[in-house]
Formats: structure tokens, sequence, C-alpha cells
């Protein structure tokens, strides 16, 4: 699985993809609110390490968290709460997409690691997709002596920080976007950290 840092910067991603002038929220105390939120929806699916009847063991070794529907439960009750505080149109609609793509964010790049397989379509259909090939390192164990964490989002960082750096620069609405060199640049970083997580045994 991803770390808690990436599934985050998904979700500050995901805030910072929309154009000024469609943000739901202008005053700074609303702004930070939001983004925060966007990072709890797209933590969401790892709710099932703190609930024993939602982990694996439970669920015919299915994390049944990890499934599109379960990801976009949340975002569809926030879409909801907002509605009925009075949040409409331009606004509403934009919260919703930010919602949506938080929560599936997380499941994108669960599903990128390769190591387990998902049930994406649960519970429709039982089938537990795995990705044919790992692209980012899981995660691991998160304690200070544990060589392979540091390396592993070392790699999962190099991966996905320069990706979305150049994401976001280059939008259409940007002013100041990278030079050519820039964005190659980062390419070839993010290509470099990619080539050696693809390498790991998993």
């Amino acid at each position: 699985m991803s770390s808690f840092i990436s599934h985050g910067l998904a979700a500050v991603t995901t805030y910072a993809a929309t154009p000024p002038w469609k943000q739901p929220f202008t005053s700074r105390l609303g702004t930070l609110l939001w983004m925060g939120w966007l990072i709890v929806l797209a933590w969401m699916p790892d709710i099932d390490y703190a609930f024993p009847i939602l982990r694996m063991s439970q669920h015919e070794g299915m994390r049944i968290t990890h499934a599109v529907a379960s990801s976009l439960l949340v975002p569809a009750l926030t879409g909801i709460a907002l509605y009925a505080a009075g949040l409409r149109s331009e606004k509403l609609r934009t919260c919703c997409w930010q919602s949506a793509i938080a929560g599936l964010s997380h499941i994108l790049m669960d599903f990128c690691v390769g190591v387990i397989g998902l049930p994406l379509l649960w519970p429709f259909h039982k089938a537990v997709i795995a990705a044919p090939i790992g692209l980012l390192p899981s995660a691991g164990s998160p304690h200070w002596q544990n060589y392979y964490f540091y390396q592993n989002l070392l790699i999962e960082l190099g991966i996905v920080v320069p990706i979305m750096i150049v994401f976001l620069c280059n939008l259409p609405w940007q002013t100041n976007k990278l030079k050519l060199w820039q964005s190659l640049v980062l390419i070839g970083t993010a290509a470099y950290f990619l080539r050696w997580s693809i390498g790991l045994s998993r």
C-alpha cells in the first residue's frame, strides 16, 4: 500500500488542480478546513486498520474499504451534507468532484503498488483485481529503525512529487509554466525512481 504522505499529496493536488475562480471556499479558514477534509477522504480507505470488523479476515480476504463504491461512500455523504448546509450550484459541484477524486485517488495509488489485489467492484462482484506490474513501492512499516520504510518512502515521493509538480505547473491557466527543460528534468527524475520501484521484490 502507498504511504499516508502520498495519499495526502494526492488530495492537495486535487484541490490545487481546480482553477482559483472555481474554488468553493474563499476564506483562508474555509480553504484550510476543506483541504484538510480532502486529505481525510484520501486517507479514509485505510480505516480498516482501525476497525476489526472491516479487516480482510472478516471479508474473505478482501479489503472492502478499497472498492470503488466504498471509496465514494464518504464523498457522497459529504456532498449531501454540504447540500443540506445550503451549498448550491458551481460550488457544490466542485466540492463533489474534488471529494470523489480524493477518495478514488487512494485506491488508484494502492492498485499501482501491485502487492495485493483489490476488490474494486465490491459489493457487486467479488473479483479481486491486481495490477500486472508494481509501479509504486509498498509502504514499509513506519518504524525509525526500518531501513525499507525510508527507502520505499524516498522512491514513492521520487515518483509522485515530480509528476504532481509537472501537472500543476502546466495547467492551462498557469501563467508561469515550467520551461521544457524543467519538465524534462522532473519527468526524468520520476522515471529514475519508477525504474527503481519496478525492480523491487514484491
